[in-house]
This record gives structure tokens, sequence and C-alpha cells, in this order.
């Protein structure tokens, strides 16, 4: 809504009257001010409509995009309920507006009246504004044209002698303005003046000698400090100089200078020119400067002391010396140590040059006059000295402790102590220690505090902090000696607890125990198992004067203690440092080494015949530098030899499982013939725990086991479901159907086309089969009689299992057609259709009725094999020759229309009719538009 930018003047009237008075009459005039009309904003308002649209559309488009965002794979619950009560809300708050615009529309004339109001009050209150404005400028710019009070005594002299002085003239009558020409040649002469006189008359300073002439000015330039420009008056050579300009040209500086220091300087420059020229005034800034940067570098260090520098920094002024005391409290702790501190002053000039800026280091109370502490005088910065400053001392404090540790034996391996330098970063100056092959640290000396620093942070790393800082810095390297020998025996448990691994401090074995199975000259022992193991076998670290190693044991609780049983040394190769990446593959190498030595014991056992060979499998998702054999063995020795399966098994290591303490062992066979009729399953994407080649006839049993277990009975087990299996898709591949999927326990087929046509048996556990049909199947309204069929077939036909198999999937190919018809004819009927308007009967797997009971008329469908193909007979049981009398002979009739006719895969039999499976639905489809009607019987869909 916007307001009009002027007001409506005000509407005038003036009225004509005339007035007797003695006979004669004078007109007279009234005036009339009425109020102007208020301007009309309605042209800008949007109709309450509109806006209710617009709002009901965008809460639609925000519910939409609502939903695809809480429909995305993903997505918890809990983030699905926070977006729909956010858009809940958001839209109730939408919507309050709007019923608060709608309650206002009530009354919308008063409203409208109200928003002219305010808007032609906010005009008003612009115009009175900007009057007064414009009022008070007026006074500002007319106050400057009073004038002057007349001269008369330069009237007088004008008027006698008729010549004005050229002085009082100028009062009066400004000069000719000078053209761009003018101007060049006036800063051409000046240019030739400046450097006659500099070239021939004036004795330039050394530091000055640098300088250039432009622009009628003279620049002299004193280095890393200021910029003077100087010019002449006239070209009198004893004339003075005069300052034009002066700049700093370091940083951090103010540029340009503030007048009032830029008038200062000038006054006080010219001052100096006319009294000592250029020598002078060269002297006057260079201290001027000096004493600048000097200031610069107190409000730097002040500004430290205000942030994250609090309470470390000490800072003293006397007169132009600059003092930076560091590291006080670290000097208050350690009594031996002197204070340190930066002075920063000005030096004398070098060969008689000029003073400089200049910084003297204080090392624990004794001046560092070999050591020049870098200062950029170019480059001001107060936090740059300090840290470089501190650097130097980080790095000799340092350098002492590394020469300390290589005087003990431990340390003397090349490259156990490094020496790290940063010239500036004392954060970056550090000793890296390696403690152990694999942990190493950081001594480093925090440069704000001058305090020790231990990373990576530890609990003893803090112990060894403390005791360093409290202590005299002599005594470093006996506290860091004694921090590598805590670490060493630390660092295998640590890492172990974040891995996953349980360190069994209560498992204490007598040295008589020990002798047998570990060497002799062991120093430490750790034992741990991983979460999830069998709690007889664990993992045993040993650590000697020859090394470290490995070894899977056995143990065994006993009435006097925990003894061992077996104890093997795991085979390792390549890097020992004991990082994540070690326990990991350690894990593996142990998880792997224990369950085919177990499973080696359960075979030994019961007298299997088998061995170890190379392993030969390829895909594994087992990685290690050993790779582990895989162990082959009979299984003729404890179960009788399956139909269609190879004798000889494999049992093949394949990592761990995402269970924790879990592997995957792979029990892989072959079988005689291919099984091309199943589609290959990988292992790794099913939750099937079998995978088959078809082509080659192999196949593969996955076991996920606890480390310690044996999977020779889960393999007998195994091996009766692959016989059932192998007989199932015997009966399917008869069938010449597809699989979707193949387990031990699961077997998923397509009997037609429609992808959406597939059933499953389930056959695991000692429970009877079970057939499952997905939901929308036409089988659904016989699945009773078909799981019935299943399994009462099964169960009698001792000699082959799959019968009943055989049987059903002869079911579902027949009934198809008829089932799907069924299914459109229902979907068709009216909604008031009862039971009695239109019924299905089903009589057993081969035969079906349809039943109109209001309509009597009845239609018998059985399946009968003639010729080795399946027709399905269509019969009416009320005609003459059937089980009882006609109860409508002109329904029969009707049929008989049917049953004399022909159609594309059926044809009559005078008293019936027979389709073939393709001509089945268009049969059912003709009988029952007979009997029910052609207007009644248009399905929606087919």
């Amino acid at each position: 809504m916007t307001a009009p930018s002027r007001t409506m003047p005000p509407q005038t009237s003036v009225a004509l009257s005339k007035k007797e008075k003695g006979g004669s009459s004078a007109p007279i005039v009234s005036l009339e001010i009425r109020a102007p009309k208020l301007p009309q904003m309605t042209p800008s308002f949007v109709q309450l409509r509109t806006l209710v649209q617009r709002l009901v559309q965008d809460a639609f488009n925000e519910l939409q995009m609502m939903v695809d965002s809480i429909s995305s794979i993903g997505m918890s619950s809990e983030e699905k309920k926070s977006r729909i009560v956010k858009y809940a809300l958001d839209t109730r708050k939408q919507f309050i507006k709007l019923l608060v615009l709608e309650a206002w529309s009530h009354d919308a004339p008063s409203v409208t009246e109200l928003i002219n109001i305010k808007t032609w009050l906010d005009s008003e209150s612009t115009v009175c504004t900007r009057t007064v404005e414009l009022l008070m400028l007026t006074r500002k710019l007319t106050s400057a044209a009073r004038i002057r009070n007349p001269d008369l005594e330069t009237a007088i002299e004008i008027l006698s002698t008729g010549r004005p002085q050229t002085a009082m003239m100028k009062r009066y009558v400004p000069p000719p303005e000078l053209t761009s020409a003018d101007i060049l040649k006036i800063c051409h002469n000046l240019n030739a003046q400046l450097s006659i006189r500099l070239g021939l008359h004036e004795n330039i300073p050394p530091y000055f000698r640098g300088y250039k002439i432009a622009s009628g000015r003279a620049t002299f330039t004193a280095k890393d400090e200021f910029e003077v420009d100087l010019s002449i008056s006239d070209d009198n050579p004893k004339s003075q100089f005069y300052v034009i300009d002066v700049r700093p040209i370091y940083e951090p500086a103010i540029r340009p200078l503030p007048q009032s220091i830029l008038k200062t300087l000038e006054l006080q420059g010219n001052h100096v020119l006319f009294e000592r020229g250029l020598e002078g005034i060269f002297d006057y800034l260079h201290n001027y400067f000096l004493t600048t940067k000097i200031e610069t570098l107190h409000r730097q260090v002040s500004e430290m002391r205000w942030g994250r520098w609090t309470e470390n920094l000490h800072i003293t002024q006397h007169k132009r010396t600059l003092v930076i005391q560091y590291w006080p409290q670290r000097s208050g702790e350690q009594k031996s140590m002197e204070k340190s501190w930066i002075e920063v002053g000005i030096k004398r000039g070098i060969k008689g040059g000029p003073s400089r800026l200049g910084a003297r280091w204080v090392r624990e109370g004794q001046e560092m006059k070999d050591i020049e502490v870098p200062l950029d005088v170019a480059n001001l910065s107060a936090e740059e000295l300090v840290k470089t400053t501190i650097s130097m001392h980080t790095k000799h404090i340092l350098k002492t402790l590394q020469l300390k540790l290589y005087s003990i034996p431990l340390f003397k391996t090349p490259g156990t102590v490094t020496f790290v330098q940063h010239p500036t970063d004392s954060l970056e100056t550090y000793l890296r220690i390696q403690l152990t092959p694999s942990k190493e640290c950081k001594v480093l000396i925090e440069p704000i505090t001058g305090r020790f620093a231990i990373q990576k942070p530890s609990e003893k790393a803090a112990k060894l902090e403390m005791d360093i800082n409290n202590s005299p810095i002599a005594r470093a390297a006996d506290y860091v000696s004694r921090f590598r020998g805590l670490v060493l025996q630390e660092e295998v448990e640590q890492r172990a607890r974040s891995m996953g691994w349980d360190v069994l401090k209560f498992l204490q074995l007598r040295k008589e125990e020990l002798k047998p199975h570990f060497p002799t000259n062991t120093q430490y022992l750790l034992y741990i198992r991983r979460r999830g193991w069998l709690p007889n076998w664990v993992i045993a670290f040993v650590l000697s004067d020859t090394g470290e190693s490995w070894w899977a044991t056995q143990i065994e609780e006993k009435p006097l203690g925990w003894t061992i049983s077996i104890a093997l040394r795991i085979p390792t190769k390549g890097d020992m440092n004991v990082t994540y990446r070690f326990l990991e593959n350690l894990e593996k190498m142990a998880a792997g080494f224990i369950s085919l030595y177990v499973n080696h014991l359960e075979l030994e056992s019961r007298n299997v015949q088998h061995r170890f060979a190379p392993s030969k499998v390829v895909g594994s998702s087992y990685t290690s530098p050993i790779q582990l054999p895989d162990l082959y063995f009979r299984s003729e020795s404890f179960i009788k030899a399956a139909r269609g399966v190879i004798n000889v098994l494999q049992i093949s290591f394949q990592g761990l499982a995402e269970a924790d303490g879990h592997c995957t062992i792979i029990c892989m066979g072959r079988t005689n013939e291919p099984m091309t009729q199943i589609s290959s399953t990988p292992l790794s994407t099913d939750e099937s725990d079998v995978s088959f080649h078809p082509q080659s006839g192999s196949y593969a049993i996955r076991f996920i086991i606890r480390v310690g277990e044996s999977i020779i009975p889960q393999v007998i087990e195994k091996l009766h479901r692959i016989e059932c299996l192998i007989s199932f898709v015997t009966v399917i591949r008869k069938f010449q159907l597809n699989c979707t999927h193949v387990s031990l326990g699961r077997v998923v087929f397509r009997y037609s086309d429609d992808p959406a046509h597939t059933a499953e048996i389930s056959f695991t556990g000692e429970m009877e089969m079970k057939l499952i049909l997905p939901e929308g199947s036409p089988h659904n309204r016989m699945k009773t009689l078909l799981q019935k069929t299943l399994n009462e077939k099964n169960q009698t036909a001792e000699s082959n299992e799959t019968t009943g198999l055989a049987t059903v999937i002869k079911t579902l190919i027949a009934t198809l057609p008829l089932m799907v018809e069924f299914n459109a004819i229902e979907y068709s009927l009216p909604k008031t259709t009862t039971v009695d308007d239109f019924s299905i009967l089903i009589r057993g797997i081969d035969g079906f009725r349809m039943e109109y009971k209001n309509k009597k008329s009845t239609i018998d469908i059985r399946l009968q094999n003639r010729r080795s193909m399946m027709y399905w007979y269509f019969t009416d049981p009320a005609a003459s020759g059937n089980c009882f009398l006609a109860p409508d002979g002109k329904v029969c009739a009707q049929l008989k229309e049917i049953w004399m006719g022909e159609g594309v895969g059926w044809y009559g039999l005078k008293n019936g009719a027979a389709a073939k499976l393709a001509g089945t639905r268009d049969l059912v489809r003709k009988c029952h538009e007979l009997i029910w009607g052609k207007s009644g019987s248009q399905r929606a869909v087919e």
C-alpha cells in the first residue's frame, strides 16, 4: 500500500448575494473553504478470496513437499513426526492470520477509511518536515549573502584619483581563474627551479638523496618511516622550503593523517625548515615517527593483554623504551628460572647513520648479545615480535632436553628423538619422541604460558606435564624416560579395549602353567578376548627380550585355578606395530585360526577323513598378509550319500561378521547335475544362507557363528535340507518355471509371465511345509485347499517327497485363467450384489461351481486330462441327464447356445463345453454374460 505523493488542495467556493439598504444593493462575497477529499487506497488492495486461494494453494504445495520428504529412505520415525508437526504449526499460523483478516473484513469500510486517514496524515507529516528542512537550508545559505559595509576611504580615492588601489581591489575583485595551460606552466617552472636548487645549492642529507620531483613538489623518502612533500614560493636559492604533505609508509598507520596532526607537522616543519633546512626536517620527522612506532607497539601489546595473553604479559615503558616481559608465572613457579623480557627502543645508527628502532632480548636474566631479535620496522606487529622471541626461547629449551635424552641408552636409537623447528610458531616447534613402535608423543612448550605440554593428552601425559612444570628443567629427561615405560605397558590394553576386546585382568596363571607354552624370557603377559567369543578361547600378548608375539590360547578353569590346554602361536608378518589396523587384522586372523582348528578337532573326534589345503576361494572379504588354508573333508563318514550331492566338502573362513564376536564360515560343495533353473544369488546381498551357481551346480552355505564354535553339526543338518531343495528345484525345472529366491528354507517361483503371480514354499525346521501367496494373488480364494494338498500329498508319497509340490504347481498353472476371470467378474458386479445373486463354490482343486441362486442357474466347471492336455469342462447340472432336474428351462435353453457354439480355444459339446487353458477366460465370461445379462457384466478392468 503506497501513499500519494501530494495531498489534494482545499476546494474553495464563492457565493454572491445582494443586500438592500436605502434603496441600493451591493454584492456581498462569502468565501467558503471545504475540506479536501481523502486519497483513496482501494486500487492497491488485494481481494480476500484471492488471498484465501493463494494460502490454500501454498498449504497444499507445502503438504506435498512434506510428504515427499518423509517418504525418503533413511529418515527415522522421530524425524518424520518432527516434519509433520512443523508443517502443522506453520500452516496453523498462516490460517490464524487469515482468520484475523476475515474478522476485519466484516467492517471493511471503516478499516479502509482508517487506512486512508493514516496515509493522509503520514503524507502531511512528510510535507511539514521537508518544509522545515528547506527553511533551515535557506537560512544557512543566505547567511553569506549579507552586503559588506561600504568602504568610503577607497571610494574617495577612486573618485579623486581615478585609479583604484591594487591591494584593496583584491578584497573585492577575485583574480582571474588559471587555465590548464597556466597551471601546467607553473608546475614546469617549479619543477625546474626545484631541480636547479636541489642539484646546485642545497646540501642534501645522505638519507634524503633518493628524492623525486613532480607536480611542483619534491618528495623525500625515509625508508620504512615517512614521505614528505616540500616546495618553494619563489626562485631565490636562499628562500626556505615549505611542507606540503607528510605520509607514513609503514604498517599499521593512519592514512591520510588527521588534519589536526598534519597541521601541527606542517607548522612545526616549516619552522624547522626555516631554522635548519633539510637536515632539521629529517631529524624532526624521524624522531616523531620513531616515537609513533613505539606507541603503536605499546598499543598492540595492551590489546594482547586484553585477549588470550591475559596475565601472561607485563608491560612497562620508560621514556622511549618499551619493556615486554613474557612467561611471568613460569618464572614464579620454577624458582631456578630468572625472568625473561624484550626491550624495544631507539638504537644508535650503524656507521654514522641515523638512529633506528631495535629490540634487545634478555633470556632468563642473561642478555643475548649474539642473537639478533628480528623486528620488522616496515610492518609493526607486537604479537609477531613476542611469538618470534618465544620461539627462539622454546628452541633453546627443547634442544637442551634433546641432548639430555641422548645421554640415556633408551633413547640412543636413531629416530627415537626428533627435533622439529618452526621459525615463529612455538606450537610447531617440538620434540617428537617415539615411545613405542606404534605410539609417539610430542613435547612442546605452550607459547603463552611457557608451560610444558604433552601431546596426545592422556592421564599419564597430564602427570608428566605436572612433574616437569613443577620441577627444574634439568630433571625433565628423567620424567620423559619414566613416561615412556608406562606408555609401553599401557598401549596394548588401551587399543585392545577401544577395538572391543576385553582385558582379562582376573586371569592369573602360575608360572608352572606358562613355561610349557610361552618363551622363558617373558616379561609381560596380557590376556584379551573379543566380546562374543566363546569364554574358553583367549588371545595372549607376550612381550619378551626377543620381541612381541601373539598366541591363540584355550583355557580351562579347574579347582586349583586356570590352566592352559592349547597355545598356538598366531603367524604374523609385516609391521608389528600394535595399531588399530593390526588389531583388526589380528582379530580376523585369530578368528579364522581358531574356527578352523575347532572344526579340525571336531572332525578328528568323529574320525572323519580331512586335510588342510591352500585356499582357492576368489572374492573373499577376508584380507590379510597371511592367507589361511581351507579344510576339506568327506561327508560320507557321518551322513549317507545324498542323491545329487558330491561327497567332498570344503570349509573356508570368509572374515568377520557384523555381529560382535562372530565370524563367517562358508561350506562349499557341488551337485551332480547343473541347476540352470535357479538364479545365482550372492550371499552378501541376500538374506538366505545358501547360494547356487546354476551352470556348474555348485552351492555354498554360509554360517555366522561365534568364534570357537564348530559348524560340523550344522553342516549335517544343512545337507539334509539341500537334498530336499534339490528335489524341489527338479520339480520346478520340470515345469520350466523361474525361481526368484532360493534358500535352504524357502523357495519363491513365478508360475506365469506376470511378475505378480508368484508363490512361496517355506520348509524350514520340523514344521509342515507352508504355502505363501502375495496379497492380491488370484489363488488366495483356494489357498487353504492348496496348503492342505501340499502337505497331504507330501506325507503319503514316501517314494517321492515332491509329489505334493508338483500337484500344487499343476493346480496353480491350470486354475490361473479361471481364478483371474472369477476376480474380474466379482470386480465388475454392483456393490449391492449378494451371495444369492452370484457365488463361486470350490469343490476341489479340479472342480468349481458358479451359482446364481436368484436366477436359479448353476454351472459346474471341472478339470480333466484328455490326450495329455488339460481341459476345463463346463456343464449345467440342471440339464437333462445330469444329477437333478432343471429348475429353469429358459436358462438351459440360453446355455444351449454356448453348448452348440464354438470360440477361440473352446468348443461346444451339445450338453456342455470344453475349453483349453487359453480359452477358459472367454468361455467363463460368455456363460456369465448369458446368465447375468450383458448390461450388468461390463468389467471395469479386464
